[in-house]
Order: C-alpha cells, then sequence, then structure tokens
C-alpha cells in the first residue's frame, strides 16, 4: 500500500488504475488490506496467478515469427550495478 501510493505521487494523482497481480493476490486477506488503504486513488483490479510462462511463449513466439530479434545470451550478468553500489558503499556502513 506504501508502494502504491508512494507511485500516485509521482504521477501527481492521476491514476487510472491499481492491478494487483501474482500468487499473493489469491490471499483474501492479502486483497482486503491493501483495498482498503487505496481504494480512494483508482478502481482496483485483481487478476490471480504468475503470468510468466505465457510471457516467456509470447517471447519465444515473437522471436520465432521474426518480430524481434533472436539473441544469444552468454551468461554473463548484463548488469553489473550491485557490484558497483557495493563497491561504493564498502566500509561506509554504521
Amino acid at each position: 500500500a506504501k508502494s502504491i501510493g508512494a507511485y500516485a505521487t509521482v504521477l501527481s494523482g492521476e491514476v487510472n488504475a491499481i492491478l494487483l497481480t501474482g500468487g499473493i493476490a489469491h490471499s483474501q486477506e492479502f486483497i482486503d488490506g491493501i483495498v482498503r488503504r487505496v481504494q480512494y486513488i483508482a478502481p482496483i483490479s485483481i487478476m490471480p496467478g504468475e503470468f510468466e510462462m505465457e510471457a516467456l511463449a509470447m517471447g519465444a513466439i515473437r522471436a520465432l515469427s521474426g518480430a524481434e530479434p533472436i539473441l544469444t545470451y552468454t551468461g554473463e550478468p548484463v548488469w553489473a550495478g550491485l557490484d558497483a553500489i557495493r563497491a561504493t558503499h564498502k566500509g561506509k556502513e554504521a
């Protein structure tokens, strides 16, 4: 709820909808708690479940149909930001 409120401020309150997804959206207690706290911001839709497999399948279809290039991954991390952040803050812990 705090994060939804934070995003709403970034959007200057111009929020069209709030969508709650994932396995946690199967929990009515979770949904009730979030809805109670953020329903004044925008209409809320609930889509319980995880859609990772569907997204992967659609990506494969786009690649195989030529709509997206097929990429080769080396296994090397594509983002090294965490290491840079850790190096910058090393020794600064209180």
